[in-house]
């Protein structure tokens, strides 16, 4: 046990833990920060504008077809269509142009912005169609002024009939009928079944996927800071050839590993903890017990399982925590090797980088059908492959550091 702390108070070096405090705060206002700012403002100026949200607060997060019916999205287009109808009966450029309706509008816009037709050259009907848009869009002067347009609310109420009425013949035509992925066909029929009535934020999965990633590669750099010169600064002091020496010595190499794996695993999990808490707090939390499984036009693509959010979120925590461990253990095998800083640098620096790339592709719209592991891995045939692929790593990370483990019993120190 004495041997166990010794070695704990070795690997967590308060210089180490200053430099990972400071590298978290760096992180956090250069990306983690903008991340959960971009969050927030798509709560009002995404592609459904504040209408799905106020479906949300209304309904909670799944939607029948009596509720849908309540929302009349027919009904609010058509109001919004009126609003239109009335800026364009006061504005002179519209009747200049012989239209009075928002539908003649459409049909002219079409008609400038279809190359085979020149009504007028080009610069001046790009122009002229920029002119009328403003007009549409009330001069909006601020984003928030421009998503409360006409226009922009009558954009967002399309989407939003093409998610929640209009969305059969897409699912079936891109996906059921014509995509060879057997998990993904399997998703989009359920996706039927269902009526497609999740209510989740459309762009929740796919940033915070973004957002996990960015805290998963900053977790594998800390890890490796923290445990690289554990082992390496050792042998260039020749501590563990003296350690060597007796019987009792050999067993530090296996408390090293024990002590190596609890401090990546614990570190990882209280970054994330702590990275976790603030996108939480922004609103996330609100969605934990609804399903992640809905088919949106906007980022993310299709999700594939009929989890919560909250199993979302902890699958996406364990992902990394895997790769952590892969990492970790890793680092232990180069820095065993390594006989100083320089030559533990020129080995680890490149490994990072390739299992941070290897992370970022696995957590990056995880568990959709638009996941790089999942299509080009596992050609999208195997359930939650993501989560294989972290298993995987974490089990030969575990492995080949076992082997090592058992052959650092033996070696000669001659």
């Amino acid at each position: 046990m004495n041997l166990l702390i010794y070695e704990l108070k070795k690997i967590w070096n308060w210089r180490m833990i200053v430099i990972i405090g400071v590298m978290g705060v760096l992180v956090w206002f250069t990306f983690l920060k903008d991340s959960l700012d971009s969050y927030d403002s798509l709560s009002k100026y995404g592609i459904y504008g504040s209408y799905q949200n106020e479906m949300f607060e209304l309904y909670g997060d799944i939607l029948d077809s009596e509720e849908l019916d309540s929302y009349d999205i027919p009904g609010k287009k058509a109001e919004v269509i009126e609003e239109l109808n009335d800026i364009i009966s006061t504005e002179s450029i519209f009747k200049e142009n012989n239209i009075t309706t928002y539908e003649e509008y459409v049909m002219f816009h079409e008609e400038i912005s279809n190359a085979s037709v020149r009504i007028v050259d080009e610069e001046k009907g790009s122009e002229l169609l920029t002119i009328m848009q403003e007009k549409l869009e009330n001069n909006a002067q601020s984003l928030e002024e421009l998503y409360a347009s006409p226009l922009n609310k009558l954009h967002a109420l399309i989407t939003l009939e093409g998610t929640y009425i209009f969305y059969k013949d897409y699912l079936q035509t891109r996906y059921i009928d014509n995509d060879s992925r057997p998990v993904v066909v399997q998703a989009a029929n359920h996706i039927l079944d269902i009526n497609n009535g999740n209510l989740i934020r459309y762009d929740l999965t796919s940033n915070f996927s973004n957002y996990v990633a960015g805290i998963g590669v900053f977790s594998l750099i800390s890890i490796t800071i923290l445990i690289a010169p554990f082992l390496t600064m050792d042998r260039m002091w020749g501590v563990n050839l003296i350690q060597y020496s007796s019987h009792v010595g050999r067993k530090i190499f296996s408390i090293q590993l024990v002590v190596t794996i609890f401090s990546a695993v614990f570190l990882s999990f209280l970054l994330i903890v702590l990275a976790y808490i603030p996108f939480m707090a922004n609103g996330a939390i609100d969605y934990w017990e609804a399903s992640v499984m809905a088919f949106h036009p906007g980022p993310g693509g299709l999700q594939l399982y009929d989890i919560t959010f909250g199993q979302y979120a902890c699958l996406l925590a364990g992902i990394v925590i895997l790769f952590n461990l892969c990492a970790a253990t890793f680092t232990f095998v180069l820095a065993r090797f390594s006989q100083n800083i320089i030559v533990m640098m020129m080995k680890i620096v490149p490994f990072c980088i390739a299992t941070a790339g290897l992370l970022i592709i696995s957590v990056n719209d995880v568990f959709s059908d638009e996941n790089l592991i999942f299509n080009l891995l596992f050609q999208g045939k195997a359930r939650f492959s993501e989560v294989l692929f972290g298993t995987i790593m974490g089990i030969v990370g575990l492995v080949i550091v076992w082997y090592l483990t058992k052959r650092e019993k033996h070696v000669d120190v001659d």
